[in-house]
């Protein structure tokens, strides 16, 4: 993984297919807050980085617009939080996904997140076939 927030937080994919993908990482000491329990950056960063998996995963360069995220109940540490993004809608500039992150089968917080689909291809738009990038 080439995204050193990701390797500072210790995130894992465990799915990633167009228009989605699943990481999940075990909150530490580290990512507490003065109450002892996650920070919400923690959170937040980790449903971004699922957003950031998911938007990329046509091919095409993508960036975050705007996120809002709800906070259902705070994690501890220890605990191994999912987060997951689906696309909800795409067009050929924006793209518009549901986030969720779970502790097991429960759900801890939600969110909504807009993304802006760049011209630009990672790995170069030749490496992409035609009829991807019609598609995608």
């Amino acid at each position: 993984m080439s995204d050193p927030t990701a390797k500072s937080m210790g995130v894992t994919s465990i799915d990633w297919a167009p228009g989605e993908a699943s990481v999940r990482s075990t909150l530490t000491e580290s990512f507490t807050n003065f109450l002892g329990v996650g920070h919400g950056g923690f959170l937040f960063s980790l449903g971004d980085i699922a957003l950031s998996f998911a938007s990329n995963s046509y091919g095409r360069k993508s960036l975050a617009m705007k996120v809002d995220v709800t906070y259902h109940r705070g994690v501890q540490v220890g605990d191994e939080v999912v987060a997951s993004a689906a696309e909800v809608s795409r067009s050929r500039r924006f793209a518009s996904y549901q986030i969720d992150l779970h502790v097991g089968d429960e759900l801890v917080a939600s969110a909504t997140g807009l993304t802006f689909r760049t011209e630009d291809w990672h790995l170069g738009e030749e490496v992409w076939p035609e009829d991807w990038k019609r598609k995608y």
